[in-house]
């Protein structure tokens, strides 16, 4: 890397995609490290299986090849919040990229920070193909449909559910719409505008699975096979696939310790304009122009790029234009070293939008390993190649990539239809050797989390078994991947461990996640603990307590300072249980004492206790009792933001209590009286107890996560750690589609066929005129409108996927039933059917009280009216 260009490149630190024949990044390069293809024949029982009609794949020039991906009908809508029925309504291409933009982000160890950061989207898709093949929406549906079909929701969506607060940008320029994005995603990077950056693409060719007729296109190959640069090329074969890379500024990556993949050294773009036969065709001068763009914005060395994984779509009028680019620019460069020529269309097809994505994940991979792969099908160059004496060669085995004394490079090419060129450059990052954490024995805390106990248990097994042949991973790196890579969900669990072997152990036990709620601390200062270097080392408030001479004084002091490094973590107590001398602290650190008010009253109180115990003169509890009551009424006590339960009263104060002097007196008098303690809750964390060492801290700090609490991880880590590559997480999706196949005939007819599919309804019962349950009609609605079967009349509209637009569908059909207005803002207000139903009730009794008001001859228009 040039020293004017250091300040400048960007890391890719994350990638994900789903591919023919791979389902994720690490399946996509063993796929091409074999060199075959992985577009997938299909026969006539295939065919019939997927719906085709014998006269569509009987037909001339029907080719039964399949370049699709796995799972398109599936979806995990759950884990995002998104109703069932809106899932149904959903792009297919929306949702593949909302699960590779979750993985993407768990590759770059950032899916548990990136919400509510400054992370952008860059992003686009092809046609929406879905929504064509989907019924009308009913009234009331039709603008949620329309904002549901239109692809530019798609970064929008990705920054809604994942909660990213950078820019959010739909691209689109067709063919090179992938490397378009990931030029844009940098270029707001190196602009301040985010601090990492989502960038990729997603198309998918429907009806998936079909095979595709060749004359429907004079680009598409007769024969199902591509072949890149190659004499025998007859066109190309479409392909369905995502890609994702995730970006941040190489400097920004190291500072932080993140896994990079790869540098982006430079990037261009740029359109053909006029300058070509037609608008459809490309063209050689803008082609060179982009490469000689991004090569000059790179600042590398340009013999230093032995590769370049080209567009190549294998058709008679695009190769020989792409390979004359590239001969010219490397003439313009004056550069003629070895440079192979690889295009990975040959083995997944043409991805259209996504096509830029898979030929950057390939080129990555190239890099980062030192492989260059074997381009398929590649025979014999095409005769009007004309890059004899230019260095340049097409790749067809697997080669050795060696350094050679420079870091690799690589550059990427994309061609739109329509004349948008992107081209990057992308080099191989040479770690620098880090300190050898020597520290093996620290204890650390590694979470788990997933939304269902399904996922739960097979990410955990999963887990366990990578930690059982990780190496020589460091038990540091893994236990901060997971905490910062991974999103937390609802149902969680966590353990302490100092060595990867013992987390594998722990992993294994099949116990039960723990499903979030509130928490309960509880702390005795009567306890004898005083905290050891492995804690005070960290905390450095608990050594200043420790100084202290007075027991009391040392015991408040300390539990004061650990629950204020709970609060710096992240931990919302909601409810302290204390007894005696514990109260004034519990309340202090509630903000209903002043905390010096509160030290005063505990050394006074234990004062008390020791009078009591020692059977000394009680005159000298009525002058400590009299002391506190005077610093008690002149610093009155207000109301506690967490509940305070008091083991010495047998009461709770709720938060948010007007709390009197009174209160803390009876506190007092309980010393005079010396009863002994109530116990505490079994559920309540002992807080005492964590501070006797950093490993019963961190099992404190691992038991508030497992209830809820969101902590800032770098305060429980010693030392620097790096990401590494651990399982992402295993979606767990259930079947969302409305388009037909045979097993579902009945209710679906043949889309091939030409029958208009129609997805099975979800009916309104109405009741009988006169006995109208407004409860069950309401609860009908959210069934047929959210997709959700299980609905009480309690149940929670946002956390079945609810939101505004949806709340319009729900306006619109009680609308229709009842005849009623209802805005928006009420419904959304009213949150349960229950409550919904009281709003249309509401409605109509102050429809009927109008109408007999204003109704002509009315015999008694002040009559009554049950309200």
């Amino acid at each position: 890397m040039s020293a004017q260009n250091s300040n400048s490149a960007i890391a890719v630190i994350g990638m994900a995609c789903r591919l023919p024949g791979a389902r994720d990044v690490d399946r996509y390069w063993s796929n091409l490290l074999e060199g075959s293809d992985f577009l997938a024949p299909l026969d006539a029982s295939a065919l019939r299986s997927k719906g085709v009609p014998r006269e569509r794949y009987a037909r001339e020039g029907h080719v039964a090849v399949s370049g699709a991906v796995d799972g398109v009908e599936e979806f995990d809508s759950s884990f995002f919040g998104i109703a069932p029925a809106e899932a149904d309504a959903m792009d297919p291409q929306h949702r593949l990229f909302l699960e590779e933009a979750v993985h993407a982000l768990e590759d770059a160890g950032w899916a548990g920070r990136a919400a509510g950061g400054r992370v952008g989207v860059f992003c686009g898709s092809g046609e929406n193909r879905y929504g064509r093949l989907l019924p009308a929406p009913e009234e009331g549906a039709g603008s949620h449909r329309r904002m549901s079909d239109a692809p530019a929701m798609l970064p929008l969506r990705v920054s809604y559910h994942l909660d990213l607060r950078g820019p959010s940008v739909f691209v689109n320029t067709l063919c090179s719409t992938g490397l378009t994005a990931v030029h844009l995603a940098r270029q707001s990077l190196l602009a301040g505008d985010c601090d990492i950056a989502l960038a990729g693409a997603v198309s998918l060719q429907l009806p998936h699975e079909h095979g595709y007729l060749a004359g429907e296109s004079a680009v598409l190959s007769p024969d199902g096979t591509l072949r890149p640069f190659d004499r025998a090329a007859n066109g190309t074969v479409p392909g369905s696939g995502v890609g994702i890379v995730v970006l941040r500024p190489l400097a920004d990556a190291l500072r932080n310790g993140d896994r990079v993949h790869a540098v982006l050294h430079g990037t261009a773009v740029n359109n053909d304009g006029s300058d070509r036969q037609s608008f459809a065709a490309p063209s050689v001068a803008g082609q060179r122009d982009v490469i000689l763009a991004a090569v000059a914005d790179a600042g590398v060395d340009p013999r230093a790029i032995g590769y370049v994984e080209a567009h190549g779509t294998g058709t008679p009028l695009g190769d020989p234009v792409e390979l004359a680019a590239l001969r010219e620019a490397r003439e313009r460069l004056g550069v003629d070293t070895p440079c192979a020529i690889g295009a990975v269309k040959s083995s997944i097809g043409h991805l259209d939008t996504a096509a830029g994505m898979a030929g950057l994940i390939k080129a990555v991979l190239s890099v980062r390993e030192g492989v260059i792969p074997a381009t398929a099908h590649h025979r014999e160059l095409l005769p009007s190649a004309g890059i004899e004496g230019s260095g340049l060669y097409v790749n067809t085995r697997l080669r050795e990539w060696p350094d050679n004394g420079q870091p690799r490079c690589a550059g990427v090419s994309a061609l739109g239809v329509g004349g948008t060129n992107a081209h990057v450059v992308v080099g191989h990052h040479r770690a620098a050797p880090g300190p050898q954490d020597t520290d093996v024995a620290t204890p650390a805390v590694f979470p788990v989390s997933a939304r269902s106990a399904d996922a739960f248990h097979e990410l955990r097994r999963s887990l366990a078994d990578a930690l059982t042949s990780a190496g020589e991973t460091a038990s540091a790196d893994v236990a901060r991947t997971l905490q910062d890579g991974r999103m937390p969900r609802e149902l969680r669990r966590a353990w302490v461990a100092s060595s990867l072997p013992e987390a594998a152990v722990l992993l294994k036990d099949e116990a039960a996640p723990v499903p979030a709620g509130p928490l309960e601390v509880a702390l005795d200062l009567g306890s004898a603990v005083r905290p050891g270097p492995s804690l005070t080392d960290r905390i450095p408030a608990l050594a200043t307590a420790r100084a202290r001479p007075d027991a009391t004084e040392r015991a408040f002091l300390t539990a004061y300072a650990a629950l204020d490094e709970l609060a710096a973590l992240g931990v919302r107590v909601a409810t302290i249980t204390a007894h005696g001398a514990g109260e004034y602290l519990a309340a202090a650190h509630a903000g209903a004492l002043d905390r010096d008010v509160a030290l005063r009253c505990a050394v006074r109180h234990e004062a008390v206790r020791a009078v009591v115990r020692d059977g000394g003169d009680l005159s000298a509890c009525e002058t400590h009792l009299a002391a506190m009551e005077d610093d008690l009424r002149a610093h009155p006590p207000t109301r506690p933001e967490s509940a305070l339960r008091s083991l010495s009263l047998g009461e709770t104060v709720p938060a948010g209590t007007e709390l009197t002097a009174d209160h803390f007196l009876d506190v007092a008098q309980s010393a005079v009286m010396d009863g002994g303690p109530g116990a505490a809750p079994r559920d309540a964390a002992d807080l005492m107890e964590a501070l006797a060492s950093w490993q019963d801290w961190l099992e404190l700090a691992a038991w508030c996560w497992e209830r809820g609490a969101d902590l800032d991880w770098g305060r429980l880590r010693a030392g620097s750690a790096h990401v590494v590559a651990l399982p992402g997480y295993p979606f767990h999706p259930r079947r969302h589609w409305a388009i037909a196949t045979p097993d579902d005939a009945a209710a679906h007819p043949d889309p091939a066929s030409g029958a208009k599919p129609v997805p099975v309804p979800v009916s309104v019962s109405v009741p009988a005129e006169g006995s109208q349950d407004v409860v069950a009609v309401v609860t009908d609605i959210w069934r047929s409108v959210l997709g959700e079967d299980d609905i009480a009349p309690d149940s929670d509209f946002f956390a079945l996927g609810g939101h505004s637009l949806v709340a319009a569908q729900i306006v619109a059909r009680l609308r229709e039933r009842f005849g009623v207005n209802v805005s928006v803002g009420d419904l959304l207000d009213a949150e349960t059917p229950e409550a919904m139903a009281a709003l249309v009730r509401e409605q109509q009794t102050s429809a009927a009280l109008y109408s007999a008001l204003t109704a002509p001859h009315s015999a008694d228009p002040t009559g009554s009216f049950e309200l």
